[in-house]
């Protein structure tokens, strides 16, 4: 290649880097490619247009030209990098971590990095490996917020919940933009150890942030339900129901709820609207109660034996049948359920 070639591939690549940290992506593509028909083998020119394609969501089009600089230079840091993020952008977290390994080797100390492989191996279910990365990048950037973030996710789902309070809690300490996905999970961690009050101090700071919030609401509710108070649970679950016609599993909760509190005709509302939705064994159930608490013992035997429809050996429906049929002196059909649960 000529110097004069040579000049004009650097003035391209800086060009095109231009672009590319200014956002203009096409051009930059433009830019970058008029290089390559230059010098098609430039590490420079096919890491930027490798960074193009990764900024445009073209992961494959990113992959395939970091992979052309690696074939010439398997130690090109920025085409390791860059390779490693192409697959992850291919939901390929298994093939971009020997990629990051590798420039690990080179650039040991770039938490960013290790987060990345940290969060691969999470996604691999390897907590282990997950967990070693997080920590490894915790020791050089203490609280960088995506390492205490995927930490604290990996002990949540092992219901390690100190270490995942500590990795949340330290993070909102430091995080000033208010984080509501944090706020809700530290209530859930509480929730979950029965703690109420200080779960609800969470959720609502939640709430006063997104006040439609329906994990920062369900959790309100769910904590009045664990202190039996379940007007206040009601209170809270209806208020998702507002955004959510189509949650059927709540609307059968809430239809218990409302049972508990002997508001029938709101209870069976709400199982009404939950088999709207579809199909819900709760809810007939749920239906049964109410009209057994009624006294109308043919129609909650009617609403148990329409569960049987859909599922003739559901023990559940064949128990509440039972217990039905007992209570209104119907000694024969309350024997033929049992009969049926036996077998």
């Amino acid at each position: 290649m000529s110097g004069i070639s040579k000049k004009a591939v650097i003035e391209l690549s800086k060009k095109g880097s231009r672009l590319f940290r200014s956002g203009e992506l096409e051009a930059a593509e433009k830019v970058y490619l008029e290089a390559k028909e230059i010098d098609e083998d430039n590490p420079y020119v096919l890491s930027g247009l490798g960074d193009v394609y990764r900024k445009l969501n073209r992961f494959e089009d990113s992959g395939a030209q970091y992979d052309a600089v690696l074939k010439k230079d398997n130690n090109n840091i920025f085409a390791l990098r860059g390779a490693g993020d192409a697959r992850r952008g291919m939901k390929q977290p298994l093939q971009a971590i020997p990629f990051w390994l590798r420039y690990l080797e080179i650039n040991e100390k770039d938490s960013h990095v290790m987060v990345r492989i940290a969060d691969a191996f999470h996604k691999l279910d390897d907590s282990d490996n997950a967990i070693d990365f997080y920590e490894q990048s915790l020791v050089i950037k203490p609280y960088d917020p995506f390492a205490l973030l995927g930490l604290g996710n990996v002990y949540y789902a092992q219901h390690d919940d100190e270490r995942a309070l500590d990795c949340f809690e330290k993070l909102l300490a430091k995080n000033t933009s208010h984080n509501v996905v944090l706020m809700t999970m530290i209530g859930n961690i509480y929730r979950r150890r029965k703690e109420f009050d200080r779960a609800m101090d969470h959720y609502e700071n939640a709430l006063a942030l997104d006040p439609k919030n329906n994990f920062a609401l369900f959790g309100m509710g769910d904590c009045f339900r664990g202190q039996l108070n379940m007007e206040k649970a009601v209170y809270w679950w209806e208020k998702i129901l507002d955004q959510e016609p189509d949650n059927q599993s709540l609307w059968t909760r809430v239809g218990d709820a409302l049972l508990s509190l002997n508001r029938f005709d709101e209870a069976v509302k709400h199982y009404h609207s939950s088999l709207k939705v579809d199909h819900d064994l709760y809810a007939l159930l749920g239906l049964a109660r109410v009209a057994t608490k009624q006294g109308d013992y043919d129609k909650a035997c009617y609403h148990c034996e329409q569960a049987l429809e859909v599922d003739k050996d559901n023990i559940r429906a064949l128990e509440e049948l039972a217990r039905i049929c007992d209570a209104a002196g119907y000694t024969e059909k309350a024997q033929g359920a049992r009969d049926r649960i036996s077998h």
